[in-house]
This record gives C-alpha cells, sequence and structure tokens, in this order.
C-alpha cells in the first residue's frame, strides 16, 4: 500500500483462544479438540478499510494473542516460526451482512478472497488465513514462464 502512495495500518476486532473447528484441525494437523489463537483485524489505507483478515495459529505458537503488537509477521520471526511458504487460494465471493459492515460496501458487493496456509522452515502448517478484499482497491497481476 505504501508503494501505491497509501498509509497503511491495521485495527484489531478480536485475538482471543477458543477450540479449533473440525476445518482448522484438519488444515493445521492439529489433535482433536487443540486450542487456536483466533485474530481478527481491519487492514486500512488512508483510514479505508481495504480487507478483513482472520487468522488462525495453533496456540502453542501463540499462547497469548494480547501480545501481538502491528505485526504478526514479526511476532512469528521474534519465536523462530515464520512463514518461509504459503499456498493461496484466490476465489471471489458476495460480502455477507458482517463483512460488508465492516469494510463499508454493499451487502452482496463483490470481493476477493484469499485462503492461505502458511508454512514454517520445517513445513508444518502454521498459519490459517482468510483475507476478504474489496475489488476497488486490490488488483493482481501473475507473471507466467515456461
Amino acid at each position: 500500500m505504501e508503494q501505491r502512495g497509501f498509509s497503511p495500518d491495521s485495527v484489531w476486532l478480536g485475538r482471543g483462544l477458543r477450540i479449533a473447528s473440525r476445518e482448522e484441525t484438519v488444515r493445521l494437523g492439529l489433535s482433536p479438540g487443540a486450542a487456536v489463537a483466533s485474530l481478527r483485524r481491519l487492514r486500512r489505507a488512508d483510514g479505508i478499510v481495504m480487507a478483513v483478515e482472520q487468522s488462525t495459529l495453533p496456540a502453542w505458537l501463540v499462547p497469548e494473542p494480547l501480545l501481538i503488537g502491528a505485526s504478526l509477521c514479526r511476532y512469528l520471526e521474534e519465536r523462530g516460526q515464520a512463514v518461509v511458504r504459503a499456498l493461496q487460494h484466490f476465489r471471489a465471493v458476495n460480502a455477507g451482512a458482517d463483512i460488508a459492515r465492516l469494510m463499508g460496501v454493499a451487502p452482496g458487493a463483490a470481493l476477493l478472497v484469499i485462503t492461505r496456509i502458511g508454512y514454517a522452515a520445517n513445513q508444518r502448517a502454521i498459519e490459517l488465513m482468510d483475507t476478504y478484499c474489496r475489488d476497488d482497491y486490490y488488483d493482481f497481476v501473475a507473471e507466467l514462464h515456461r
């Protein structure tokens, strides 16, 4: 966002521990009943909400979610568990009422959702993230080689 002339920031909506859902258990390779840190925040540029981000990480990695400052990446790096590889899935959705309210868009507005699984250096999945992005501020470019 800075490269595009915006001043980025984040606003925490929630940080806490809970029991992993079935999907989170499978995607993060956790034992049934395992605890996870659940993080939700707004990603803004010049005060305008660009994205709503929901992150889930194993509780052994984030035992006290309120200690995360402005940067989740920095928090993970300080613990020697940086995300070094990620798989991302992009899809289009229509904004539900909750996401529309948080983003300041009309319910049903077109959004891009990026689902990401982040892996540590030991190839262990440590992060599951869903990011709902406004279609009027984001564009993506992919370069292919043969």
